[in-house]
């Protein structure tokens, strides 16, 4: 059986080998939006995805918990590009709002 620590290695592992990745969950609405506006964008498939959604309840907290550990995020869905957060919905929605996602994108090299 794998401990938080086990959990906290994979996160590292992910998050510090993929330029582009995402913690999501297929059944988190915010997330949905965030494919979405990746998917208009056509960089969805850039990303590395860790999908926790049809995990067993907790097995899921203990990812969110191990990344809240490697991170100090839990949020669904939390991007990261580089080995940090670049952004969670919330950043999504405000840089949609401001009309500056192009930019923010190809300043990440998604675009």
């Amino acid at each position: 059986m794998s401990t938080v620590a086990d959990y906290e290695l994979k996160a590292k592992e992910l998050i510090s080998s993929n330029k582009f990745f995402q913690l999501i969950a297929n059944w988190c609405p915010d997330c949905q939006y965030t494919n979405s506006i990746l998917t208009k964008f056509d960089v969805l498939q850039r990303f590395k995805t860790l999908d926790i959604g049809d995990l067993p309840k907790d097995e899921q907290e203990t990812w969110r918990v191990a990344f809240k550990n490697v991170t100090g995020s839990r949020n669904l869905p939390t991007i990261f590009i580089d080995g940090r957060i670049w952004a969670t919905e919330t950043e999504i929605h405000n840089c949609e709002d401001g009309n500056v996602l192009p930019a923010k994108f190809k300043e990440a090299g998604l675009l």
